[in-house]
């Protein structure tokens, strides 16, 4: 018997904006919910700050799906934007293989994202490992091609990526003080009435797992508990490693503190992967804070998360 459960859980939260001078507006985009915290005199703009990221995530969605409809070996022309989401990938593929936008290949057969979910036949499997690596995406003279029949997703950075380049638009429109949330991954800019927004950070069950204030910084979090489903007692998550092409579940969540969304998304994912004496090392050298919410509901804090507390 198998048992669905695929879930948009708002990992990080804002905590108590309606109360100032400030409001949370809400939209659906990008397979998720979408949050813009803005002063209450700039709602007038909501729709520009929409129709950008609609405009922006439909080429990089678009171009995704030319990547992987191409015949082997084909010429992919594809946007700037996708070129530098493609470039940051690699940039995580190469601090660990388990990173792997390529991963995709595999997880797809699964269902993931948006079903019908199933677990595909062994053969099939074996078959689709071995196209798997992103090594076989090629980017030559601005153009992709793929030396085996793979396929993408870069959500695992796209999403932060998207949120940088819509709070560069953001403050084009002379707003300095806002929030953008794309499911849980979110760009603080300025503050709240020269104080700090208070970010809140939920577990699994809904609760609130830890509350950080930040300014001109991101938080994202990768978890166990946004998409899955269950086949005969077995649990199989959206985050497969890109090394033995299995869904992962080393933690329930990994929350990452950086200074662009891109960054916290991209390494939020990567950290979900690996070990705890690896994240603590790349941490470090990074210049990242992170919060860890273990298998067994303990919290772990590396590299100066408590400062934010």
């Amino acid at each position: 018997m198998t048992k669905y459960f695929v879930t948009f859980i708002i990992a990080v939260f804002i905590i108590s904006c309606n109360n100032s001078g400030f409001e949370t507006y809400h939209f659906f985009g990008l397979g998720t919910i979408i949050d813009v915290t803005i002063p209450k005199q700039e709602s007038d703009k909501l729709s520009l700050i929409n129709n950008f990221i609609n405009k922006i995530s439909d080429n990089i969605t678009n171009d995704e799906k030319s990547i992987n409809n191409a015949p082997i070996n084909q010429l992919v022309s594809v946007s700037n934007d996708l070129i530098k989401i493609y470039e940051r990938a690699l940039f995580y593929y190469n601090i660990d293989n388990a990173y792997n936008p390529a991963a995709y290949t595999v997880r797809h057969l699964y269902g993931f994202p948006e079903g019908p979910f199933i677990v595909p036949d062994k053969k099939l499997l074996e078959q689709s490992i071995q196209n798997a690596g992103f090594y076989n995406l090629v980017l030559q003279n601005n153009k992709f091609y793929k030396k085996t029949d793979l396929k993408v997703d870069f959500s695992a950075n796209a999403k932060g990526y998207i949120i940088d380049k819509t709070s560069e638009y953001i403050k084009s429109l002379n707003i300095h003080n806002f929030i953008i949330n794309i499911g849980g991954d979110l760009y603080v800019s300025g503050k709240k009435d020269n104080k700090f927004f208070n970010i809140g950070i939920k577990t699994p069950d809904n609760n609130v797992l830890n509350v950080v204030k930040i300014s001109n910084k991101s938080v994202a979090t990768s978890g166990n508990y946004e998409k899955y489903f269950i086949d005969n007692g077995t649990k199989y998550n959206h985050i497969f490693s890109g090394i033995n092409y299995v869904p992962e579940e080393k933690y329930q969540s990994v929350s990452v503190i950086a200074k662009t969304a891109e960054n916290a998304d991209g390494f939020a994912t990567l950290f979900y992967l690996l070990d705890i004496d690896k994240i603590e090392k790349y941490c470090k050298l990074y210049d990242l804070a992170v919060l860890i919410l273990t298998r067994d509901n303990k919290t772990v804090k590396l590299c100066g998360w408590n400062k934010y507390e």
